[in-house]
């Protein structure tokens, strides 16, 4: 069954609100904030990724096997950047244990 139209949201407005929105045409802004991890990364990642993929020809830098992830070295909340000698190809089973092991010393840095 249809529902009713919802008023805008916005205080003194009394149009109807755009279907699924909660504002009017009028007041509704669409979400245009970048994040802070997306500020972060450059326009050419595309580019440095494929070329790491390329220079280690998809080997994990951990233990050698097949390795697609492109991942930092050093990671980017712990000082590390996105040049290239920073990001290497990693398997998904060292990329796991890694990952944890940087989540595990972000959490401390954060208490």
């Amino acid at each position: 069954m249809p529902r009713a139209p919802q008023k805008c949201l916005e205080t003194g407005c009394r149009q109807p609100a755009k279907p699924g929105k909660s504002k009017c045409e009028t007041h509704y802004v669409p979400w245009s904030v970048t994040s802070a991890r997306n500020l972060a990364r450059p326009k050419n990642a595309a580019t440095l990724i494929r070329r790491a993929r390329h220079r280690d020809r998809e080997r994990c830098y951990v233990c050698g096997g097949p390795g697609r992830i492109v991942d930092h070295v050093i990671p980017i909340a712990e000082g590390g950047t996105w040049d290239l000698k920073n990001l290497a190809c990693i398997c998904e089973a060292c990329h796991e244990i890694k990952s944890r092991k940087e989540a595990a010393r972000g959490r401390a840095r954060n208490r």
